[in-house]
C-alpha cells in the first residue's frame, strides 16, 4: 500500500475536466435564450420602424397628390407653365424676329416634344423644327434643280444641299450656286 500511495503522490496532478451539473446546463441555454430573444426583440424593434417609416412614406405621397389635385394648385401650375412657354417663346423671338407664333403649339409638334424633354433650348428646339418643316415644304416652282437641268441651273433644291459634301463643296462653282440657293429658300 505504501508503494501505492507514493505512486499516487509522485504522479502528476491529473486536471479533471469541470463538469457540468444539470442545474449549469440550464442556466446556460437561459442564456441562450435571453439572447435570442434580445436579438428577435431588436430585429422587431427594426421592423416595426421600418414599416413606421413606410406608413409615414405612404401618407407623405398621398397628402401630396391631395394637395397637387386641388384646384388652386392646378391653377397655379398651369400659369406657371404658361408663363415658361412665354419665356421660351421670347427667347426664339429674340433670335429669329420673325416668329409669329403665339403658343408651342403653333411653333410645331417637333418644338413641342423638345420642349417636353426638358433637355433642349427652346432656340434649338424651334431650329429643328424650322429644320423639319423645311424638308416637308415642295420645292418652289420658280427653283430648278440642277440635276433636272443637266448641271446648269442656278440652284440647287434644299434636297440637294442637304447631299452636298465638304468636298463639293470646294468647288467655286458649286459653293456659289449652293449660297445663291440658300438665299433663295430662305426668302
Amino acid at each position: 500500500m505504501s508503494e501505492l500511495n507514493t505512486a499516487v503522490e509522485t504522479a502528476p496532478e491529473q486536471e479533471t475536466a469541470p463538469q457540468t451539473t444539470s442545474e449549469e446546463k440550464t442556466t446556460e441555454k437561459e442564456e441562450m435564450s435571453k439572447e435570442e430573444r434580445s436579438k428577435q426583440a431588436s430585429r422587431r424593434r427594426a421592423l416595426e420602424q421600418k414599416a413606421e417609416e413606410l406608413r409615414s412614406d405612404a401618407r407623405q405621397e398621398q397628402l401630396r397628390q391631395e394637395v397637387m389635385n386641388h384646384p388652386l394648385v392646378k391653377e397655379a401650375m398651369t400659369l406657371l407653365e404658361e408663363n415658361r412657354f412665354k419665356q421660351d417663346l421670347d427667347r426664339v423671338r429674340a433670335a429669329y424676329p420673325s416668329l409669329t407664333a403665339q403658343s408651342p403649339q403653333e411653333v410645331g409638334e417637333i418644338y413641342c416634344r423638345l420642349m417636353a424633354s426638358g433637355q433642349v433650348d427652346p432656340v434649338v428646339a424651334y431650329e429643328a423644327q424650322a429644320a423639319a418643316d423645311r424638308r416637308r415644304e415642295p420645292i418652289p416652282e420658280n427653283m430648278v434643280s440642277a440635276k433636272s437641268a443637266g448641271g446648269a441651273a442656278l440652284y440647287y433644291s434644299s434636297q440637294e444641299l442637304d447631299r452636298l459634301t465638304e468636298k463639293d463643296l470646294r468647288d467655286p462653282d458649286v459653293f456659289r450656286k449652293a449660297i445663291a440657293s440658300l438665299s433663295k429658300l430662305r426668302s
